[in-house]
């Protein structure tokens, strides 16, 4: 595990789709779960050098119901009964009751469109949601002041966790982390691109200290200058 705040770790070695662990004053909570099944299981050893185990898993929160942040989901459950926080918007696909929201193929082209149906992107295992959030709603029970965010776009109902006592944002595939900067998410897997620029231009103007994505390594210190760069870069 990296620590990278004070109770905020970077779970390493995952296949797709990061993971983050919080320390918080009801047990742990989990933001996102990887694609694997066996994500759980990866985690095992890291868990047990804090001290904790899978079972200390109280709480689950899922910035969007991509398979590569739900991936891991059902499993986590079934290891540690987490109480599961999703959108409302994505609920429904998290259960399995509806699909993925794609972008239309006629929008794509070349690599996008084949990326698009490509078979990671198959729906994982329906998992349970306990709590349909909205933006706005607050999560007191897992960090003081943890705020969900709504960052539409890249899904119908993705959403950040702004933490304003650390300036850390948890911000899902809102952007990207690449070793050339930060980029927008993938165009084949993103619905409504338009709508995901809006999403970065809001998540800048919270100013972020620190920026947790689900690709890419975390941006820890200096993050607001960086997100506002790439905001302002962003055609409509």
């Amino acid at each position: 595990m990296h620590l990278l705040v004070e109770s905020v770790y970077a779970v390493p070695g995952l296949s797709v789709g990061r993971v983050y662990l919080i320390i918080g004053q009801d047990g742990l909570a989990l933001v996102d779960t990887s694609l694997s099944p066996e994500t759980p299981q990866r985690m095992e050893a890291g868990l047990q050098r804090l001290g904790y185990s899978l079972a200390d898993i109280r709480h689950i929160l899922i910035t969007h119901a991509h398979p590569d942040h739900i991936g891991g989901l059902a499993a986590f459950q079934r290891a540690a009964n987490a109480r599961t926080y999703v959108h409302r918007r994505d609920a429904p696909v998290t259960r399995g009751e509806l699909p993925q929201l794609r972008p239309r193929p006629q929008d794509l082209s070349g690599f996008s469109k084949l990326l698009a149906f490509s078979p990671t992107m198959q729906p994982p295992a329906p998992a349970r949601v306990d709590v349909e959030l909205t933006g706005g709603d607050r999560l007191d029970e897992i960090l003081p002041g943890l705020e969900v965010v709504e960052a539409f776009g890249h899904s119908a109902g993705q959403v950040a966790y702004w933490w304003p006592a650390q300036r850390l944002l948890f911000a899902g595939d809102a952007a990207m982390h690449l070793p050339w900067g930060l980029t927008l998410p993938i165009a084949a897997f993103t619905p409504d691109m338009a709508e995901a620029k809006r999403s970065v231009q809001k998540l800048a103007a919270l100013r972020p200290d620190v920026l947790c994505l689900g690709h890419g390594a975390p941006i820890v210190g200096g993050a607001a200058d960086r997100l506002a760069a790439f905001a302002a870069r962003l055609k409509p």
